[in-house]
């Protein structure tokens, strides 16, 4: 019997792009399904700066109008990791119908999206023991809280990739 195709769209976390997916895109690819990766707002290659995204919602940009580009009645398998979880949501309030199931791997789950500087708390993982790990944009001037914050390359492996194998080259 042949499976159903499904399309899954795949939203990256937070320092992370569309790349991140590499494995999982083509193994539902070589398996019959389609998959949809991008960048979100000032990620991955997306090259917008980050000191002018002052907003989630202009963060989230991409998936937004990837979802409200979607044929009528096409409905999509909503893939989130890590702060991914956050797009997801936001999506699932503007595109219900447009998601047969979201999935949160791994991910933040909050009812809304953000309401709350506690909210903000919640969702930013508290890594104090690494030491000074976040480098902080203020998009909206230092005198307001961060609009975004990317994990120092000198503590990527420590804390995100300590079980990815090194790479060998010869």
């Amino acid at each position: 019997m042949a499976s159903l195709q499904q399309h899954f769209v795949l939203v990256h976390g937070a320092g992370h792009g569309a790349w991140c997916w590499f494995k999982l895109r083509h193994l539902l690819q070589d398996a019959g399904h389609k998959v949809s990766c991008f960048d979100l707002t000032g990620a991955g290659i997306n090259l917008t700066d980050p000191n002018t995204i002052v907003s989630f919602h202009d963060y989230n940009q991409p998936l937004s109008h990837f979802m409200s580009c979607l044929p009528p009645n096409h409905k999509v398998v909503l893939v989130g990791h890590s702060a991914g979880g956050l797009s997801l949501t936001q999506a699932l309030h503007e595109f219900a119908d447009k998601i047969s199931v979201a999935i949160f791997l791994a991910a933040t789950m909050l009812p809304f999206g953000f309401l709350t500087e506690e909210d903000m708390t919640d969702v930013v993982a508290d890594l104090s023991e690494y030491g000074d790990v976040y480098e902080m944009y203020y998009g909206m001037g230092p005198e307001n809280p961060p609009t975004s914050l990317k994990l120092k390359e000198e503590f990527q492996r420590e804390v995100l990739y300590h079980m990815s194998p090194v790479e060998v080259t010869n």
